[in-house]
């Protein structure tokens, strides 16, 4: 096959080697690099593609440019900075200002990522683009829809924060390690020496560097406020320096010894309060999901079971969706097993067998509290 394929590289592993395969399939690979520094890209924000500098301004880029080197792909930088403060980053700090932990991964993805390979794969005249995610996109065989779908690798799975990426997105869309585990592309890595073996992935969020997220917010002018910290069964027990440093669930680095471990169960940025409590109060059964994006076709008139994803690290389980008012982009979430640290904020992937069918955000939750009522809603999460 001769097509152009337009391939998203970040520098690292598994972009690099996806690469390779579509060069080694036949087609002909064009790569491009987001620049998403929301502070150092210039404020132009210059969407028009443009050959990578002389001097590449990471180490990632250094990465990059020795690999395609080596693979002699063109590789096409845009800088997306401004873009992608205004559409993640501010947004992200609103999340946390309103006691939630968003996901600006889910975001980017659907709201930069392929929103920008889609565009610029037309502008540049590729028939496909593609991505290094370990996930695979499939029709469905119902809708004939195309959808995401899980990697054979369940341990490296990445669709979950694609479950907002729209139908329309896909259709043209190519994850060529969907289908490959990381230890056996690690290897061919080394193998073929396209890039250092060493590297290893990142588990922070990538605009922020070395710094700390709250370090992040302080550039954009924001100041965390100390408030208290509140145990749901013995009131209050100590104070904190700012919400955006806790999340549902959470139970390190709460700066109170109470003799056993306890946990975050809510955040009320009204009154800046932390709540805590025991294990067993982090569980819940139900909340509610809104601005759902369901895959074409496949958007539930009804009650539906779908295994429902909480963040990326949860094991999918069946839950009970059900429209509210008979709309399906807000939707109520019924887990049949209690489970842990369902977090505001956070996104909900709905999968229906291996394919991903839909994804929204995690709004209200109602916590499950086996002996008494009473404390749910005293800190019920909204």
């Amino acid at each position: 096959m001769s097509e152009r394929v337009l391939i998203a590289l970040s520098g690292g592993i598994d972009s690099t080697y996806a690469a390779w395969v579509l060069q080694n399939q036949g087609y002909k690979v064009l790569g491009v690099h987001f620049r998403l520094d929301p502070f150092s890209s210039p404020e132009s924000d210059q969407r028009q593609p443009r050959p990578i500098d002389d001097a590449p301004r990471t180490e990632g880029e250094q990465r990059l440019v020795k690999s395609a080197e080596k693979m002699a792909i063109e590789v096409l930088f845009v800088e997306l900075g401004r873009r992608f403060r205004h559409l993640v980053l501010e947004p992200f700090l609103e999340e946390y200002k309103r006691g939630r932990t968003p996901n600006p991964c889910v975001t980017c993805n659907a709201k930069i990522k392929f929103a920008s390979l889609l565009d610029l794969a037309d502008r540049l005249g590729a028939a496909f683009y593609a991505t290094g995610h370990y996930a695979r996109v499939i029709k469905h065989p119902e809708s004939r829809t195309h959808v995401v779908c899980r990697a054979l690798d369940p341990k490296k799975d990445q669709s979950y924060f694609l479950c907002r990426v729209p139908s329309s997105y896909l259709e043209r869309a190519l994850m060529p390690l969907g289908e490959m585990k990381k230890t056996d592309v690690r290897a061919e890595v080394i193998r073929h020496g396209l890039c250092e073996p060493s590297l290893k992935p990142s588990q922070d969020l990538c605009f922020a560097g070395a710094k700390k997220h709250t370090d992040v917010f302080r550039s954009l002018g924001y100041e965390p406020q100390p408030g208290p910290i509140v145990d749901v069964e013995l009131g209050q027990v100590g104070h904190h320096k700012g919400i955006l440093n806790f999340t549902v669930g959470q139970r390190r680095g709460l700066s109170v010894a109470l003799g056993k471990p306890k946990y975050v169960l809510s955040i009320d940025p009204a009154t800046n309060t932390v709540f805590i409590g025991d294990k067993k109060h982090v569980y819940a059964r139900q909340f509610k999901a809104s601005d759902v994006v369901w895959a074409d076709g496949l958007a539930p008139m009804g009650p539906a079971c779908f295994d429902t994803k909480i963040r990326y690290k949860h094991k999918a389980q069946e839950a009970q969706i059900t429209p509210i008012d008979g709309n399906d982009t807000t939707v109520n979430v019924h887990f049949d097993q209690a489970q842990p640290s369902i977090t505001p904020g956070q996104a909900a992937a709905f999968y229906d067998g291996d394919c991903l069918v839909g994804g929204g955000w995690i709004d209200q939750v109602r916590r499950w509290f086996p002996e008494t009522e009473r404390l749910d809603s005293c800190i019920t999460t909204v």
